[in-house]
């Protein structure tokens, strides 16, 4: 794979930075319920309702990347993201006002956020159509190597010092922060390019592209099902199948773990395929996965679920962003992933609104009332990435990787 030296940089920067990101994060449902007693319904609403708020620097981020390059957007996405996780930690630490949190907690996510549209238009206008997705792959390996080691150390961490878990994780973004700053240089595409202003009314005119409008509903839907892995999957683990933060920790990391071994083997299975088929596929591991969890009679069962689902997260989560960067017209790389970026986010949180709420709600009726609806919607977008596929030229949906000169298309280096 002839990928550039900052390709694999840009790689192990992230997995070091999701490995900081999930030694913490991921229990912040937990430490807002179990040690600030907050209700269930009020930690999804405040968690989604940061996520909502943050969907928007998908778009902004992508705009800015397109301007200002996205070396630039990387590198001050994580440090400014570093310096408000380290007041997280102090908040913490201080036993400090509930409201204070809750305002900086989704002021980090929004000025984070800027990171992934930049970052996947970085690689998108280093990577051919055809290779994209193997190389998103590869970044997901990155990432969940950390994610798999990240949990684990949280969920131990997190019995006797929540502050120190948020301190660490401010401690790696700035070390990535560095590592990027270093090491990174700007796309090719960006240096070639003048100094535009960003324009959010062109941005929305993305949507006139049909294929690409209906791309992101389904986006939006899958992203609903993905999002409750780390908040739904606690609060019900915690409730209804009685784990502690170190199972649950071991939870995720038998996520992160999965994808680490069977990421690339997927990839390579899935490269002579349409890439809405990998979506189509993945969506339904994903409905069995989600309802092996809802319907787990212990630990055993419960990770049994984790793995199912895992497997369609090894198509899915690469799919989507090597079919956003491929329906993208080579200068608006960071426009278009960002538009995208805005459809998942927002998925994300209404997912999580609707998972918390409904474990709330409708669980104490019927416990796996929930997670017959996150089946329902994880069906509701395989078909929908089934009928986008045969409306997808071959090259869009993976199929060719053909080679264009730099005049049509971004360069080719896989």
């Amino acid at each position: 794979m002839g990928t550039p030296t900052g390709f694999w940089i840009l790689a192990v920067a992230e997995g070091i930075m999701t490995a900081g990101y999930s030694m913490s994060f991921p229990f912040l449902a937990v430490y807002l319920s179990g040690y600030r007693h907050l209700s269930m319904s009020l930690v999804g609403l405040f968690l989604a309702m940061s996520l909502f708020i943050t969907s928007f620097a998908q778009l902004v981020g992508g705009e800015f990347s397109d301007v200002i390059g996205r070396k630039r957007v990387m590198v001050a996405s994580l440090f400014l993201r570093g310096l408000i996780i380290a007041a997280i930690a102090w908040i913490i630490k201080v036993d400090g006002s509930l409201i204070v949190l809750m305002a900086v907690h989704p002021l980090g996510l929004f000025i984070g956020s800027f990171f992934n549209p930049a970052a996947r238009s970085w690689v998108a206008d280093s990577v051919g159509p055809g290779k994209r997705m193997k190389a998103y792959g590869f970044l997901r390996i990155g990432t969940n190597a950390g994610w798999a080691l990240g949990p684990a150390i949280g969920g131990l961490m997190a019995v006797s010092s929540y502050p120190r878990m948020f301190a660490i994780t401010a401690l790696v973004y700035m070390v990535c922060t560095v590592i990027l700053a270093v090491f990174i240089n700007d796309s090719p595409v960006f240096e070639k390019r003048d100094f535009e202003r960003v324009d959010f009314k062109t941005a929305a005119a993305t949507l006139k592209n049909t294929d690409f409008r209906d791309f992101c509903f389904f986006t939006f839907t899958i992203a609903m099902v993905m999002s409750q892995l780390v908040v739904a999957t606690s609060l019900y683990s915690t409730r209804y199948l009685g784990f502690d933060e170190r199972q649950i920790g071991l939870l995720f990391s038998l996520n992160g773990t999965l994808v680490v071994g069977l990421q690339y083997s997927m990839t390579r299975l899935l490269e002579r395929s349409r890439i809405t088929t990998g979506l189509a596929v993945g969506a339904l591991f994903y409905a069995a996965g989600y309802l092996t969890v809802g319907y787990a009679g212990g630990y055993v069962s419960a990770l049994i679920g984790v793995g199912v689902l895992t497997i369609g997260e090894l198509g899915v989560s690469p799919g989507l962003q090597a079919l956003g960067a491929n329906m993208a017209p080579k200068r608006e790389k960071g426009r278009y992933l960002g538009v995208q970026g805005l459809f998942q986010q927002m998925g994300s949180s209404i997912g999580i609104l609707i998972g918390s709420n409904a474990i709330n709600f409708i669980s104490p009726h019927y416990q796996q009332g929930p997670w017959l609806i996150i089946a329902c919607l994880a069906l509701t977008a395989a078909v929908g990435f089934k009928s986008l596929g045969v409306r997808l030229n071959p090259q869009v949906n993976g199929l060719v990787d053909e080679t264009p000169p730099p005049s049509v298309e971004s360069p080719e280096t896989i």
